[in-house]
């Protein structure tokens, strides 16, 4: 019993993390895990630019005429794309929650397609649809308008891409949004409008910026999607990291690595001010999580029994914007695949370039799953279990692939274990070779992914709190056993929903991948990548049959992704009907 005592009292004087065991350990394989895979190839981009001389000589390859234009391009871009989702995602977060009609759930269900989807394909799907044969770029070409290898046709890219962050950070606010103060209002006499914009919106304001900054901080950095429509012509159509990538082509590292620098800030500031917007959030509605609103979600229909002209015209807004945006690419990839016959579709998917390929990215997503999926568990338990200093700053290094552009994913593991890395001669020493190998690309895929199961389970966990924990452990239970029988339960479909994700998105990496893999045919190429050589080689129809196996996997990921969400909102209302009948005892 004085044990207890002391451990207690150890905790009131924040003198110890908690009484939960196991501290020690989980914050030794966090750390070690953060710093091998995150931090020591971050630092090698840090070293290499001090190696380029003075300052003077850094700002005159930064402030350089294609440099400020490539930068210009991708943050103009970003913006304008990050603004239409979030006008967009805004709509389509209020129609999914607000109204209900027949192709709800599928609609819902296609959200996340741009996170499943690799960006190559996407790419050359976007390119063909708005070049001016295609199917929407030929009718613009008609009246004048070209749309692929201009700006506009890299808006759309990365409008493509952002659609998912903001509508999955709003429509959660919007589902626990007590619709009893919109009632006031409207009882009031307000109309509508005014109670939208005066009582609903400050509401969802924090998490609309949220989603606009995830947004626009994607669209910086990306590579995939953009490469293939925008062309790539200076001062006109070269975003930043094609400037890198093009910087890379020519050996010139020391272009490539100030660049990414520069990204990297950018990207890194865009983070911090995310994270104070979410801090914000919570502070912002805190209290306010109240579920009793729920039931009444669905907005009646008027005195007619026809729904109001407002609700016809936002379900078709939302439905032509994600059927013209996710819906036709979709359609472009099947009908290009499937356009010279099933013996053509079928002699390209069964290729042994594509066979080695399919086998490289496997090999691949499977250290990637695994590898992020230990990290991801014992990260959030650590953070949400214990308390002790500077867990904020371990959980923005965490997030730190999530803002950096694939293109400096990759060029990080070369500057650490290439030949002009300070790690490489040691590797290639004792004969292992990381760059331009399958070892390179497993890092960059690990890298790109590193935060994708933590993240979905670290707010669950936090959410849970550590009471259950804490008692179990005063009571002697041991730290495996704590886990296995009260912590696993309650997180184990977002672990699920973890898995998911990560799977999808090193499936479908092509950037960080793009630069470290050499580009070796049958040795080194990943689906992504084989994709673009046949479309470059101009075999289109190859290209889209090899990313139709793509696709498929896309839309089965797609498919579990939701039975697992559906599962886990079962549980949080089982969970939510239980707590109030407590509450009602």
């Amino acid at each position: 019993m004085s044990d207890v005592r002391q451990e207690l009292k150890k905790i009131i004087k924040n003198d110890s993390p908690g009484v939960i065991p196991g501290f020690g350990l989980l914050l030794g394989i966090t750390l070690t895990m953060l710093t091998l895979i995150v931090l020591i190839p971050l630092a090698s981009l840090v070293i290499e630019t001090a190696q380029i001389g003075s300052l003077s000589d850094f700002i005159s390859i930064v402030t350089d005429k294609y440099m400020m234009a490539g930068y210009g391009v991708s943050l103009f871009c970003s913006f304008i794309a990050a603004v239409v989702n979030t006008v967009a995602g805004v709509i389509i977060a209020w129609v999914l929650v607000r109204y209900d009609f027949k192709w709800k759930s599928f609609l819902n269900g296609i959200i996340e397609l741009p996170f499943a989807i690799p960006t190559a394909v996407a790419g050359i799907a976007l390119t063909s649809l708005y070049c001016d044969t295609g199917w929407i770029g030929s009718l613009f070409t008609k009246i004048g308008i070209d749309i692929a290898y201009t700006k506009t046709g890299i808006i759309i890219a990365m409008i493509f891409v952002g659609i998912p962050f903001v509508v999955r950070s709003v429509q959660p606010v919007i589902e626990k949004f007590d619709v009893e103060y919109e009632e006031a209002a409207l009882s009031l006499g307000a109309s509508p409008a005014s109670t939208f914009f005066k009582v609903i919106l400050p509401e969802l304001f924090p998490s609309i910026l949220a989603g606009f900054g995830l947004a626009f901080a994607r669209g910086i950095g990306e590579y995939g999607s953009v490469v293939f429509i925008a062309g790539n012509i200076p001062l006109k159509t070269q975003i930043a990291p094609l400037l890198i990538m093009a910087q890379l082509q020519q050996y010139n590292y020391a272009k490539a690595t100030a660049i990414a620098l520069v990204l990297l800030v950018i990207s890194f500031a865009l983070m911090l001010a995310i994270n104070g917007l979410q801090l914000y959030m919570q502070r912002f509605t805190a209290g306010s999580d109240n579920m009793s609103g729920i039931s009444k979600k669905i907005e009646p229909f008027d005195d007619t029994g026809k729904r109001p002209a407002r609700e016809h015209t936002l379900i078709a807004v939302a439905s032509l914007f994600l059927f013209v945006m996710l819906i036709i690419p979709l359609l472009v990839v099947a009908t290009y695949a499937l356009r010279d016959g099933a013996a053509a579709y079928a002699e390209a998917i069964f290729d042994e370039y594509t066979l080695h390929a399919l086998k490289i990215t496997l090999i691949a997503t499977v250290f990637a799953v695994v590898i992020n999926t230990v990290f991801g568990v014992i990260a959030a338990v650590l953070l949400t279990k214990y308390t002790f200093p500077g867990r904020g700053i371990i959980a923005t290094l965490i997030d730190l692939p999530f803002s950096i552009s694939p293109v400096i994913a990759g060029l990080i593991f070369i500057l650490t274990f290439g030949t002009i890395g300070w790690a490489g001669p040691f590797f290639e020493r004792i004969g292992i070779k990381i760059v331009f190998a399958v070892p390179g690309i497993v890092l960059a895929t690990v890298f790109v992914t590193f935060p994708f199961v933590f993240r979905e389970i670290f707010p669950v966990l936090n959410a849970q709190g550590r009471h259950e924990e804490e008692a179990a452990a005063l009571m002697g239970a041991g730290g495996f056993t704590i886990f296995r029988k009260i912590t696993f339960p309650h997180m184990k479909w977002a672990f699920a929903y973890g898995i998911v994700l990560c799977a999808a998105r090193a499936m479908g990496e092509f950037g960080a991948v793009s630069v470290i893999s050499g580009h070796l045919r049958g040795k080194t190429n990943t689906l992504p990548l084989h994709v673009e050589i046949l479309y470059n080689e101009f075999n289109t129809s190859e290209a889209f049959a090899v990313s139709s196996i793509l696709v498929i996997m896309a839309l089965i990921i797609l498919i579990v992704r939701n039975v697992l969400e559906y599962r886990i909102k079962a549980n949080e209302q089982m969970i939510e009907e239980e707590r109030l009948a407590a509450d009602k005892e």
